[in-house]
């Protein structure tokens, strides 16, 4: 059936973007020709586009109690996020990340600090917004506040998406509780050297759900339904890759609230996903509900 909203619990960051020459690891100095300041990080990206495509989105993370905690939350709330979740805290600074693109090759390099002493001291989050309506997503950040979440999601029987890149022990922890482990190409290769596929399979069989396999420009792979679903990426003119795999995250877990079947989630998601890259920065040209249909024909609920 389908969801009234979609919850995030995870990242949320102030993204320093710049658009450089090149990665020359000899170069004193490389040239940039564009810079982005923007809310950022993997949760925070995934509600936003959610939000653009007209579902409700709720944002559950630590700011600092801060300006750059301050812009954040501004910037958040324009797209439409729901921020009375998130924790403002007087002891711990917003987390800067500085993102690097390769504008010829499109590669990135991310000098982010190390949170998991921030996210272990992080109080409880008020877990109120997670009920049967609910579409939770989650990415492994704040791993005990993820787990009480994905147990409330469980007992209220809501709807758990989990967005891995790789299978740290916090993560793995979670998959139980996880419906739709959509995770990267990295995460099967890091775990157990396993192919997409062969991810796919044995996740399933270890974990339950429904795995996805992202394959950023060749799409995804997932189980839907109990076979093996190839979803195709749309070809666009890349400019950016950066957030384009929360922007699908976020367009699935949007979609499944929208009443679509997964199947038509992953492919909204491929849409959401190719349009990200189409601009510079996660969040700068999201996929929006005037482009979409509320109700394909033959969508049926779940």
């Amino acid at each position: 059936m389908a969801k009234g909203k979609v919850v995030g619990l995870g990242l949320s960051v102030l993204d320093e973007a710049y658009l450089v020459d090149d990665f020359e690891i000899h170069a004193v100095r490389t040239r940039f020709h564009a810079r982005r300041v923007a809310p950022g990080g993997m949760v925070s990206n995934a509600i936003v586009q959610a939000a653009e495509l007209g579902v409700a989105g709720h944002l559950l993370t630590m700011l600092g109690n801060d300006a750059d905690g301050d812009f954040i939350a501004k910037q958040l709330r324009s797209h439409g996020v729901v921020t009375r979740g998130v924790v403002r805290s007087k002891t711990q600074p917003t987390t800067v990340s500085v993102v690097l693109v390769d504008r010829r090759s499109k590669d990135r390099r991310f000098l982010v600090p190390d949170r998991r002493k921030i996210e272990a001291q992080c109080p409880d989050f008020d877990l109120s917004s997670i009920d049967s309506s609910t579409v939770l997503l989650v990415d492994g950040h704040f791993p005990k506040q993820a787990m009480r979440a994905v147990r409330r999601a469980r007992e209220c029987g809501a709807v758990v998406v989990a967005d891995f890149h790789t299978p740290r022990p916090d993560c793995m922890k979670l998959l139980p509780f996880v419906d739709y482990p959509i995770v990267s190409r990295e995460f099967g290769t890091a775990w157990q050297k396993r192919s997409p596929r062969q991810a796919i399979r044995a996740l399933h069989e270890q974990y339950g759900g429904s795995p996805v396999v992202t394959l950023g420009e060749k799409g995804a792979v997932g189980l839907v339904e109990g076979r093996l679903t190839e979803i195709p990426a749309a070809r666009v003119r890349v400019r950016d890759t950066t957030g384009a795999g929360d922007a699908f995250h976020g367009a699935f877990a949007a979609g499944l609230c929208l009443g679509y079947s997964a199947e038509q989630s992953l492919h909204l998601a491929s849409r959401a996903a190719a349009k990200c890259c189409t601009e510079f920065g996660a969040t700068a040209r999201p996929l929006r509900s005037s482009e979409i249909s509320v109700r394909p024909a033959g969508c049926a609920r779940k």
